[in-house]
């Protein structure tokens, strides 16, 4: 049974439209903006001072450059993430007794698993690029991984005293309120935040949980703290709690988005991208896509592979996030 006729480019783009819609925090949160970039490399001229403002120029001038001049195309190499499902030959002999709409069906739901994991993947990859830096390893050939790194710069940073951490013993509600004003100053500053939201990790949140609970609690209280589904809005801060994990794939450990004692405050008008690089596959005409499949034949074990690949590559804007350490 040959199953290459299921795998051209618009067949899989047809069993793709008929399933759900992926979703993930980090991915649609930030990197709204997605683009099939038509290269296997992404230049620095396609990341630089994305969405920011320039001077006007005189009527009969030259228009200016983005960026700092002549850069070279291939700057940053972005990795592939390719896995595969092995089908036996057992597997082809049954599948060769199902009607076309069953086969689909299978091919269908192994699309499905395979486009999860690449999604999952570049879910993580885009977690690690809200520090500023993307960390994550690489299989080598011969056994063994290392770790592929690219530095986009460091993001904004709030240093809170000591004394004035979430579960410190004299901290109340309006100092907490007045870092979370100069935290968006900061944001605001860096060209930012037409409105600057925050996520909060567990023990972060829970602690100004605990000072919203105490502040609710003063008769003569004046400014507004509410606790709600959406999270805890502190004077029209409204902060979200942030808990959920990415499985690192070199330790197997769960690892968080935004870590417990930390906050994250980000600016929704930055324009975060993430690019889908030109695969390095004949079979997908060497064009960019989110995802891409196709089958193997093996000897030995007799069988074939579906492999789905994808190459992702987010880039932030550093300067439009700010990172704080708020408890102890």
């Amino acid at each position: 049974m040959d199953l290459r006729k299921y795998y051209n480019v618009k067949a899989i783009a047809q069993r793709l439209q008929a399933l759900p819609p992926l979703y993930s925090t980090v991915v649609d949160t930030f990197f709204s903006r997605k683009v099939n970039h038509p290269f296997d490399k992404v230049g620095r001229s396609d990341i630089i001072a994305v969405g920011a403002p320039t001077p006007l120029i005189a009527r009969g001038a030259p228009s200016l450059p983005l960026g700092p001049g002549a850069i070279s195309l291939d700057d940053y190499e972005p990795f592939e993430t390719a896995n595969h499902q092995f089908f036996t030959a057992a597997d082809m002999n049954r599948m060769k007794n199902l009607d076309e709409m069953s086969i689909q069906a299978r091919l269908a739901g192994v699309d499905d698993n395979l486009r999860r994991v690449c999604r999952a993947t570049t879910e993580g990859i885009a977690s690690t690029a809200l520090t500023g830096t993307i960390t994550w390893p690489v299989a080598l050939e011969g056994g063994g991984t290392e770790i592929y790194t690219v530095n986009f710069g460091s993001p904004l940073s709030y240093t809170v005293a000591s004394t004035d951490k979430w579960d410190a013993e004299k901290v109340n509600i309006r100092k907490v309120f007045a870092q979370l004003d100069e935290i968006e100053t900061l944001i605001k500053n860096s060209g930012y935040g037409g409105k600057v939201e925050f996520w909060a990790g567990k023990d972060a949140y829970t602690a100004l949980l605990a000072l919203s609970e105490v502040y609710g609690e003063n008769p003569k209280a004046k400014l507004r703290v509410e606790v709600s589904k959406d999270g805890i809005s502190v004077g029209g801060f409204t902060l979200k709690k942030m808990s959920e994990t990415y499985i690192h794939p070199d330790t197997g450990a769960a690892t968080y988005k935004v870590p417990p004692g930390k906050i994250m405050a980000y600016a929704t008008d930055a324009v975060h991208t993430l690019f889908y690089c030109a695969l390095d596959d004949l079979d997908a005409n060497l064009q960019p896509m989110p995802y891409f499949s196709k089958p193997i034949d093996t000897k030995d074990p007799s069988g074939v592979k579906i492999v789905g690949r994808s190459k992702p590559f987010p880039v932030p804007v550093p300067k439009a996030i700010c990172w704080a350490e708020v408890t102890a």
